[in-house]
C-alpha cells in the first residue's frame, strides 16, 4: 500500500487539479485508487453532510464507495477552530488514521490531498508536516512557478519532509519561463537530490470558471441568457474607460467578462460588440431593457451584483485564479497535460508504486 500525499508550500498551486489528473491516470493504468483529503477547508454540503468541495468531487470522479466522512474526516469549521483554541478539539489525528484504514481497503494506492498549504492545520495537529510521518506517506510537492522563490520551496520541503519527499511537480509555468525551468531550475534541483517529476505550463483553460459558478460565488443574479451560464471565463476586464477606448481595450482579451457599473450602458454595448462572454453589473443598478434584450439575443449572460466595481473585480480575479478543474473540457485537457508533462514512470519508481 502506498500513501501518496500531494502538498504545496504556497496556495493556488493547482494541488486539486494535479490530484484529479494523477488519480485518473493511475486508474487508467489499472491501479485501484483511493482518495482522502484529511483536512477540508472548502465548505460544501452534500447528502445532508458538511464536507469539502474537492473531496466530494474526487469521490464522484474516482467512483469511490466510501462515505464522505471517511473521504474527508475533518472539516475546518469555525466551531472546530474555536474548540482547538480552547484545547478541546480532541484527537483528530486518530480520526484521520482510522478513516484512512477504511479508505485503504482493497486499494493499491491512496492519494492524500493536502490543505491550502503544507502549514495549514498546524493548530489542529493536521498540517502536512505533522500528518506525513504519522501516516507513513510519500510526498509529491506541487508548486506554482514563482520567480521570487525559484528553488526555495522545494529545498525547504526537502529539509522538512526528508526522505519522504519523492519529488516536485512545477505547475502553472508562464510560457516565457518554461525553458528556464527545464534548462536551469530542474537540473539545479536534481543535483541536490530532488527529482523534478513534471513541469506543466500555464493553461488558460484550466484557470477559468463557468459563468454560473462565477455568479453564484459573487452572490449575483443572472438576469438573462442563463442557458449560456456553462460558458467559461478566463479573464476580467474592468469597464471604467471612456467609450471610445473601450472596444480597442476589450479586443486585446479573449474569453473575458466585463465588470462595470449598471449605469454604463455605453460600456455594456461596447463589451457585447467586442465579444465579452458575460457582463457583471455592479452597484445593484439594473440595466436598461435595451441592454438586456440585446444581451439575451446574443447569448451573453448579464449578472447583477450589489458590490462596487473594484471590489467585484478583485473577487472575480481571485475566483478565476482558484477555479476548480471540474468541467469535462478541462479534464480532457488535464489528461493530455499529465500524459505529456509528468514523468509518470519515474513517479512510480520513486514512490514505490506498482
Amino acid at each position: 500500500m502506498v500513501y501518496l500525499y500531494l502538498t504545496s508550500q504556497q496556495g493556488l498551486s493547482g494541488l486539486h487539479t494535479l490530484c484529479i489528473g494523477l488519480g485518473l491516470r493511475f486508474k487508467e493504468d489499472g491501479l485501484r485508487v483511493g482518495y482522502m483529503k484529511p483536512l477540508g477547508h472548502r465548505y460544501h454540503q452534500e447528502e445532508g453532510k458538511v464536507t469539502d468541495e474537492d473531496a466530494a468531487f474526487m469521490r464522484r470522479t474516482l467512483e469511490l464507495q466510501e462515505p464522505l466522512e471517511d473521504v474527508c474526516p475533518v472539516v475546518m469549521t469555525p466551531k472546530l477552530v474555536n474548540e482547538a483554541l480552547k484545547g478541546g478539539a480532541g484527537d483528530l489525528v486518530s480520526r484521520v488514521r482510522e478513516a484512512l484504514q477504511r479508505v485503504s481497503r482493497g486499494k493499491d494506492l491512496v492519494l492524500l490531498q493536502g490543505a491550502y498549504t503544507a502549514h495549514q492545520g498546524r493548530l489542529l495537529g493536521l498540517s502536512a508536516y505533522q500528518l506525513v510521518p504519522e501516516l507513513g506517506a510519500r510526498v509529491i510537492l506541487v508548486e506554482r512557478f514563482n520567480d521570487a522563490l525559484l528553488a526555495d520551496n522545494a529545498l525547504t520541503a526537502r529539509d522538512r519532509f526528508g526522505e519522504a519527499l519523492c519529488g516536485v511537480i512545477y505547475n502553472i509555468i508562464p510560457a516565457n519561463r518554461e525553458s528556464f525551468v527545464r534548462e536551469m531550475l530542474a537540473p539545479c534541483l536534481e543535483r541536490q537530490g530532488i527529482a523534478v517529476l513534471g513541469t506543466l505550463p500555464q493553461e488558460r483553460l484550466l484557470s477559468s470558471i463557468n459563468i454560473g459558478d462565477l455568479a453564484r460565488r459573487l452572490d449575483g443574479r443572472i438576469l438573462c441568457a442563463e442557458e449560456h451560464a456553462e460558458a467559461l471565463v478566463e479573464d476580467v476586464v474592468v469597464g471604467a474607460m471612456s467609450q471610445e477606448h473601450a472596444i480597442s481595450v476589450f479586443r486585446k482579451h479573449s474569453n473575458y467578462c466585463v465588470i462595470t457599473g449598471g449605469d454604463r450602458s455605453d460600456i455594456q454595448l461596447a463589451a457585447m460588440e467586442a465579444g465579452a462572454r458575460c457582463l457583471i453589473l455592479t452597484g445593484n443598478l439594473y440595466p436598461s431593457s435595451i441592454i438586456l434584450g440585446k444581451a439575451d439575443e446574443m447569448g451573453i449572460p448579464v449578472i447583477l451584483v450589489d458590490t462596487d466595481t473594484f471590489t467585484t473585480a478583485d473577487r472575480a480575479e481571485m475566483l478565476i485564479r482558484s477555479a476548480r478543474t471540474h468541467e469535462e473540457s478541462k479534464i480532457t485537457r488535464l489528461r493530455e497535460l499529465v500524459a505529456a508533462k509528468v514523468d509518470v514512470a519515474r513517479l512510480y519508481q520513486v514512490a514505490g508504486i506498482g
